[in-house]
């Protein structure tokens, strides 16, 4: 079974977030980068934006890229997922996304990541709905033990809810 945690999206956690790989989920029609990805943009000096600007990836749907050893984070890489254009992106979308990043992580072989929920960067969805389909389409096998989900503080009671009651329901003596 997979352990959560939450981590803020403010700078200095994610300085401090120590982790095989960060998952940044990112809009074809997303510039600048926003949220926890525009974030860590900003602290590798605009390193992201410049493999955008030269057309190594445009953020087209199901579009991966590894930036591996990342400086000035302790994460060992940074995977960039596509999402395709922000205005076609629905709970479907962010579906399909989720099982993707699910995949990239089991070929992956990670034990653990740390992930920005898809639609996050730009609110599309609220953080509880982007969860509870995250947790749909996450890994069932594999090495993934841990993920720390990258989200604003303030929805972190939220999730932690969430959870509270997934662990009640499968405690329940009625199931």
């Amino acid at each position: 079974m997979i352990a959560y945690d939450f981590v803020s999206s403010a700078p200095q956690s994610l300085d401090e977030l120590q982790t095989e790989i960060i998952v940044l989920p990112f809009f074809s029609d997303e510039r600048p980068l926003r949220g926890a990805a525009g974030l860590i943009d900003w602290r590798l000096c605009g390193a992201l934006t410049r493999k955008l600007m030269a057309g190594y990836l445009d953020g087209s749907f199901g579009e991966k890229a590894l930036v591996t050893g990342p400086p000035k984070l302790r994460s060992e890489g940074l995977l960039l997922v596509g999402l395709g254009e922000s205005t076609a992106f629905d709970t479907r979308v962010a579906h399909e996304a989720c099982a993707l990043i699910a995949e990239a992580l089991t070929e992956a072989k990670v034990s653990t990541a740390a992930l920005v929920l898809p639609g996050r960067s730009l609110g599309l969805l609220p953080a509880l709905q982007a969860m509870q389909l995250w947790l749909e389409a996450s890994p069932r096998d594999g090495d993934l033990e841990e993920v720390c989900i990258i989200e604003r503080a303030e929805e972190h009671r939220a999730l932690d809810s969430l959870f509270d009651g997934l662990r009640r329901q499968a405690e329940s003596p009625l199931d």
